[in-house]
């Protein structure tokens, strides 16, 4: 075969990356069913609601910043999950487990019949594959998860027809290697400005490590008090690098001191890290 696309996911087969470091996870457990009352209003969608009232002083304090999604189904369904955003090493599931009926319980809620539950574990952090390689690697396999926020399909569905094309004018000549018909697509996944993103999102994500729950909820309700665009352009990865740091700058402004405190904090504790981020250097 003159190209081989690997997309097993994120412990390829074939694709080669560097040595892994602290590698995060993002873990979450949930559950499509009934409730014995709704867990969330009608044609609603809650989206990382971090209140952690069902919780102990002590975990609150100690124990790990979770999350919770909620969704209305229809017809009386509903899908409810505990999410870890990253941590290093993964939360397990019988915590998440164990937080969620907690939280439904505090909501005056309990599950009535389980459709289906979801135990979800993947890497937010996985280094870029060496792009030198004669293999190319899609999705997980090519380390396309966003650090910042976990998500990754939207973005494997985006760059496809883009990998695509690349590979396709590739191939058009007879007289190309694996590896150079390979470097194409990488070309196309990892373009210098995406390579210099990402590096940018691997420090926010490295900055949020360090938070606990009480400034994780109030970084995170000062972030979505940016702009629509910034906010959503930031999770989608469709901002440039200097957009990037115009959004950051404005949060750092607008955030409440202790976030502003563990913001800075990190780059001091990350130094390295930090230079490399917003210098764009490799």
């Amino acid at each position: 075969a003159r190209v081989v696309v690997d997309a097993s996911g994120h412990m390829p087969v074939f694709v080669r990356r560097p040595p892994l470091g602290n590698v995060a996870y993002q873990a979450a457990y949930g559950v499509v069913g009934t409730f014995t009352r709704p867990p969330v209003r009608s044609g609603r969608l809650v989206l990382m609601d971090y209140r952690a009232d069902h919780l102990t002083a002590e975990e609150r304090a100690g124990g790990p910043p979770t999350f919770l999604y909620a969704m209305d189904l229809g017809d009386g369904r509903h899908f409810v999950e505990e999410t870890s955003l990253a941590h290093a090493p993964a939360v397990p599931f019988d915590l998440l487990r164990n937080r969620l009926h907690r939280r439904l319980a505090y909501y005056g809620t309990a599950v009535a019949t389980v459709e289906h539950e979801e135990f979800c574990l993947f890497p937010m952090n996985m280094p870029v594959p060496y792009l030198d390689q004669p293999v190319l690697g899609y999705g997980g396999a090519a380390s396309m998860v966003h650090p910042a926020s976990g998500y990754q399909v939207g973005a494997a569905l985006k760059y496809a027809p883009t990998v695509a094309q690349a590979l396709k004018a590739a191939l058009a000549d007879p007289l190309a290697t694996p590896q150079q018909i390979a470097a194409a697509g990488w070309g196309a996944i990892w373009p210098g400005g995406r390579l210099r993103n990402h590096r940018l999102y691997l420090f926010g994500l490295q900055t949020l490590l360090t938070f606990d729950e009480v400034r994780l909820q109030r970084f995170f309700a000062a972030f979505f008090q940016l702009p629509r665009r910034q906010w959503s352009g930031y999770l989608s990865n469709t901002l440039t690098m200097p957009e990037i740091i115009q959004a950051m700058t404005g949060l750092l402004i607008s955030a409440p001191m202790d976030v502003r405190c563990g913001l800075i904090g990190s780059a001091f504790q990350h130094p390295g890290m930090f230079v490399r981020a917003v210098s764009g250097l490799a």
